[in-house]
């Protein structure tokens, strides 16, 4: 008897969803434990594995609404077992028959009109957003009407080049309600693969990660990104932590990356939860070291000492509190943070993003809430030494995050001990 492969219960609040693609083709031979298909909807992509080892056959259709518990697939002891077009079409007449009833003609896929807010597919709003074609109006050929990636290639058909808004390859978005700015990125490593993508924390910048990479090997292709306010970043401050994620697709999606796995830090890692959540870049996995927004407190001197300091004399108390071992903070460390904070305008940004995401030297923002609603990998480590979020804060978090508790360590344990966490 074959196993069957069923549609699987992967949000409590959905009784129904979408294949958004096979990993393996009919006939192919799997074993137990191996991906199978990708279920996406508008917070997440879920990766389901086999439960059982033989040759796949009989693969729903993609982008079409299914039932939770619905076979999708079978799998088969050997590849004789799988039955023919032939046998297929005779059992299908059979079972027909039997029910005393005619065969349903097949129809096209129709399109349903429906009242309300466009809501696409992540993959059919990532194209969307990357040629630029506003998604108004268009009603999908999806359940509900929902706009799935065939609706999209649909309509970039039927439009002139010159009718679509400017490129991610060349949209320069003010701040304003709605837009999203490009910021500086720096890839340390292209190639094939799935990227990662690195995004610092308070008072960083991307080239913080060069000293982490330091020594480490890897083969992945690795992007890092400026937070607005930061680095060779635009000095204009956003409004709250989605502006911040929004900025960083818009930049992502202008350097090609539409899927990722994304390792974080701090403040940095409050912006990739929040951004796992939207569903724009499709986010494989978090690897958050001391993430911000677990709790309100924050070290208060810390954020004041790194608003102001503009000498060795005054950063380097402040730099140095980050670290369980202050003799890890180089002359080359400190160099570099105060080269990032070279003119007033720069200081007086970050003292204004600092008032903005922290008022009272209080963490404004929570992504509790984001943690728990996400259905991928989720991996948090925190330094038990930590003296500038309390590693405390922890203790809140849901259940379907990993927590790793790194001893002789403090707010940086991606620098403090890099090879083990990469």
């Amino acid at each position: 008897m074959p196993v069957s492969v069923v549609f699987p219960k992967f949000n409590l609040e959905r009784t129904s969803g979408e294949i958004a693609s096979w990993s393996v083709s009919d006939g192919d031979y799997v074993s137990e434990g191996d991906e199978l298909f990708v279920v996406e909807d508008d917070k997440a992509a879920v990766e389901v594995e086999s439960t059982a080892t033989g040759f796949i056959s009989g693969l729903a259709e993609v982008e079409t609404e299914i039932d939770v518990g619905t076979v999708v697939a079978q799998i088969y002891d050997t590849k004789e077992e799988i039955p023919t077009a032939s046998e297929l079409s005779v059992a299908s007449q059979t079972n027909q028959s039997d029910q005393g009833k005619p065969a349903a003609s097949v129809q096209p896929y129709a399109v349903q009109r429906v009242s309300g807010s466009v809501n696409p597919t992540p993959l059919a709003r990532s194209i969307a957003r990357k040629k630029g074609l506003s998604l108004d109006g268009l009603v999908g050929s999806g359940p509900r009407g929902r706009i799935q990636k065939r609706d999209v290639l649909a309509r970039l058909e039927q439009v002139n080049e010159s009718d679509l808004a400017p490129s991610n390859g060349t949209h320069q978005a003010s701040r304003s309600p709605g837009t999203a700015t490009i910021l500086n990125s720096i890839w340390f490593q292209k190639g094939e693969g799935l990227p990662v993508v690195l995004v610092h924390g308070f008072a960083g910048d991307s080239t913080s990660w060069s000293r982490m990479l330091y020594g480490v090997r890897y083969t992945w292709p690795a992007i890092a990104v400026d937070l607005p306010c930061h680095g060779l970043s635009p000095l204009q401050v956003p409004s709250s932590l989605d502006s911040c994620a929004a900025d960083i697709e818009e930049t992502l999606i202008n350097q090609g990356v539409t899927e990722a796995v994304i390792a974080a830090h701090s403040l940095g890692g409050a912006v990739a939860a929040r951004l796992a959540t939207r569903g724009i870049v499709r986010v494989h996995a978090l690897c958050l070291y001391a993430p911000a927004g677990l709790s309100p407190e924050i070290n208060p001197g810390f954020l004041s000492g790194m608003r102001r300091a503009r000498s060795k004399e005054s950063i380097l108390p402040w730099l140095q509190t980050l670290v369980h071992e202050p003799e890890l903070i180089t002359e080359a460390f400190w160099e570099r943070v105060l080269a990032a904070r070279d003119t007033d305008q720069k200081l007086e940004a970050l003292d204004q993003f600092a008032s903005q995401f922290f008022p009272d030297e209080t963490q404004r923002f929570n992504i509790l809430g984001d943690l728990a609603e996400l259905q991928i990998p989720v991996r948090i480590i925190f330094g038990r030494q930590d003296r500038i979020l309390d590693a405390n804060c922890t203790r809140d978090l849901p259940g379907n995050v990993a927590l790793h508790l790194w001893d002789q360590c403090g707010h940086m344990p991606h620098f403090e001990h890099r090879k083990l966490a990469f």
